[in-house]
């Protein structure tokens, strides 16, 4: 994995998205602030993708997505292990490399899936907020 970087804050964060409306552009992708979707906070395995003010709304309650394309079942398997309460192992066929790790602001991209690095991020980032990371 490259190191962890923190990324610009979205001068649109603070705005809420209502469901159904049409997407906004971001900044980065996968976005880690902009405008978003206030969701419940998700935590565990999901099938389906989630669009990207879904994905922002996540981070902003403290969420870490690991968001994974083109896995091997063996290396799908070992990150779903990292899934857990507020970490939200999620299908992105859109990434720029098999595994990205997006918390409020934050962003970390893998080539594979490295436990440790992963594991590192998570340790810095899960639960953060968006008031905690300004």
């Amino acid at each position: 994995c490259g190191p962890a970087r923190r990324e610009a804050l979205d001068p649109s964060s603070g705005t809420h998205l209502l469901a159904g409306a049409p997407e906004p552009e971001y900044l980065s992708d996968p976005p880690t602030s902009g405008t978003h979707e206030p969701v419940p906070l998700l935590s565990g395995v999901r099938d389906e993708p989630l669009g990207r003010a879904a994905q922002v709304g996540q981070l902003e309650a403290g969420a870490v997505l690991l968001q994974h394309r083109d896995l091997d079942a063996d290396q799908l398997a070992t990150l779903e292990g990292l899934a857990g309460e507020g970490i939200v192992v999620v299908p992105n066929p859109d990434l720029p490399a098999p595994v990205v790790a997006t918390a409020w602001l934050f962003k970390q991209t893998c080539e594979a899936v490295d436990v440790a690095a992963l594991q590192g991020f998570l340790d810095e980032h899960a639960g953060a907020t968006s008031a905690e990371h300004g």
